[in-house]
């Protein structure tokens, strides 16, 4: 293995992607204050860029598969040791369940307006809610996305070991790494034109893993190209395509221009409507497919380059610590801004957005804060002593540990 080639499996902290994990979760909860106090759905000017905050998760999703499939695209282009398995499943287990779980427990017991039954527990327990029609509880409709990365996160070490097949690295790895993405892209395609060519209830699969595989393969994309970059394994057009995106990154306000342009054309009619009218199959597919590319934009500099001005800001220790509070943020906001109108006698779409942000994001965070110090984090140096790696897996078991994301 060449120097260049071993320097990519050295573990690399992306400082930067915390503070935008705390955006994007932020960013969730305010389109959720936008859409609940009807400020989202008036004629102001700023009104449709609220109701697209959603775009949250998208970035979520393409942060998912760069930092969770990086360390298994650099061990398969320069032929070194894959992540453990073990680990990398006791690790994701660790980071999402207990803390979903404390989280759907006070929300069904407690913080729900709704009577949840045992079938409710058990499909919300075991994140199942939107595969059997259970998915009923405005306190948690946000958890689908839970639902879909546990499942991005199940079949991700299978299919990054089928990619690598028996090659130990070389244009052969690279050409299975692109066919990968490929057929993931495809799967989200046929997914998209199932659902919308079927009867009613098959639009319910646009919330499972399928369809949002393109997203996640976004993010994958990135890593293939963040690894290209610290090799000399690339040829032909490939060799093009990760020099041109080294350059882009290096040019971060062009990025952002565009991913603003790109978020800014999602907000337009063309994305479809902002109320909860069902949008057409187009509609859907055309905002789906611009937060991908806004999200590619906003996260190519970031992941190829340093960020500049705004990547020193997102990797500030201020945003470092949101960014570690952002899964809780993520899975108490909803609960707790709707317990909150409740509690101050405010109606759906009766305003007061200001109020209702600001509240919920104080009340989450604390909450958030909580459930970081005194559980998530030694739960996972808990899991971290557990599963300490040895002999030739350390060293890609280590970059896994060091990209492991705080999940959407």
């Amino acid at each position: 293995m060449t120097s260049a080639q071993a320097a990519v499996l050295v573990p690399r902290r992306f400082a930067a992607l915390d503070g935008m994990r705390a955006l994007a979760a932020y960013g969730v909860l305010a389109t959720h204050a936008g859409f609940n106090s009807g400020r989202s759905l008036d004629a102001g000017p700023f009104a449709p860029l609220l109701a697209r905050l959603d775009f949250g998760v998208t970035v979520f999703f393409l942060l998912s598969g760069f930092l969770l499939y990086r360390p298994f695209a650099a061990g398969a282009l320069t032929g070194g040791p894959m992540p453990s398995v073990r680990r990398f499943y006791l690790r994701r287990a660790l980071r999402i369940l207990p803390a979903y779980w404390l989280a759907v427990l006070v929300t069904l017991s407690w913080l729900s307006n709704r009577t949840a039954d045992r079938g409710d527990y058990a499909s919300y327990l075991l994140l199942i809610q939107t595969y059997n029609h259970h998915n009923l509880d405005p306190s948690l409709t946000q958890m689908w996305t839970l639902a879909v990365e546990i499942s991005f996160y199940a079949v991700l070490p299978p299919l990054a070991l089928l990619a690598r097949g028996r090659g130990r690295g070389g244009q052969s790895a690279v050409r299975h790494q692109l066919a990968l993405l490929a057929a993931l892209v495809a799967v989200a395609i046929g997914s998209d034109l199932l659902a919308h060519h079927g009867s009613a209830t098959s639009l319910e699969s646009l919330i499972w893993l399928p369809a949002n595989l393109d997203w996640f393969a976004a993010g994958m994309a990135l890593a293939l190209l963040s690894c290209l970059s610290s090799t000399a394994m690339a040829t032909g057009w490939t060799a093009r395509t990760a020099r041109l995106a080294r350059e882009l990154a290096t040019a971060p306000g062009t990025c952002w221009v565009i991913g603003g342009l790109l978020f800014w054309l999602a907000s337009l009619p063309l994305g479809g409507p902002r109320n909860l009218l069902v949008p057409t199959g187009w509609e859907w597919t055309i905002k789906h497919w611009l937060y991908a590319f806004a999200a590619l934009a906003l996260l190519l500099p970031l992941t190829l380059g340093s960020g500049g001005l705004l990547g020193r800001l997102l990797s500030s220790p201020p945003m470092q610590l949101l960014g570690q509070l952002s899964y809780g943020v993520y899975l108490w906001h909803l609960p707790l801004l709707l317990a909150i109108q409740r509690g101050l006698g405010q109606h759906t779409f009766g305003g007061h957005f200001t109020e209702l942000f600001v509240l919920t994001a104080l009340a989450a965070t604390g909450v958030a804060a909580l459930s970081w110090f005194g559980m998530e984090r030694r739960l996972l140096r808990l899991g971290s002593l557990r599963s300490r790696p040895g002999g030739g897996s350390q060293q890609a078991a280590a970059a896994s540990s060091s990209a492991a994301p705080h999940p959407s």
